[in-house]
């Protein structure tokens, strides 16, 4: 029997994983366990990433951490806006606010104040023989395909 240390640990090697984008089954083949397990540990690891953020002195880290890249997200765009647009100086400025964005939203994503939202979907092994998974397939991309036109007029 695991002694809680060690599935603590197990749990928060699994979000590691699961953070580096691997998939739940390679996550249970990693760890020797089933894909169920997987899930159970994965939101053990949640409840103890919240138990870190609940800390006073981990949401003070964090608060602070956000306010020092806004800050810097917020002077990189002054300064974008008085540079030559075309020079590789406000590239630069570019860059630094996108860094600072970036790293704002993982802090937020890390804490639990904004849900990670997959940018794109890979989908393998579609049995495309069948008609109505075909069809359904189809309409889906009819779909995104509506939305992105509606999205490029607007």
């Amino acid at each position: 029997m695991a002694t809680e240390r060690e599935v603590n640990e197990k749990a928060m090697l699994a979000m590691s994983l699961r953070r580096r984008n691997r998939t739940i089954s390679q996550i249970a083949l990693y760890l020797n366990c089933k894909k169920r397990y997987v899930y159970t540990l994965l939101t053990r690891a949640e409840n103890l990433w919240s138990l870190l953020v609940d800390a006073n002195d981990s949401k003070t880290r964090i608060g602070e951490n956000l306010a020092a890249f806004e800050e810097m997200e917020r002077m990189a765009l002054e300064k974008f806006a008085k540079a030559n647009p075309n020079s590789t100086v406000a590239v630069a400025y570019l860059n630094t606010a996108l860094g600072a964005r970036k790293e704002i939203k993982r802090l937020q994503q890390e804490s639990g104040l904004m849900i990670k939202v997959a940018e794109e979907v890979k989908i393998t092994n579609i049995p495309m023989q069948i008609p109505a998974v075909r069809q359904a397939l189809y309409g889906v991309i009819k779909l995104i395909n509506e939305v992105s036109e509606k999205n490029d007029g607007d």
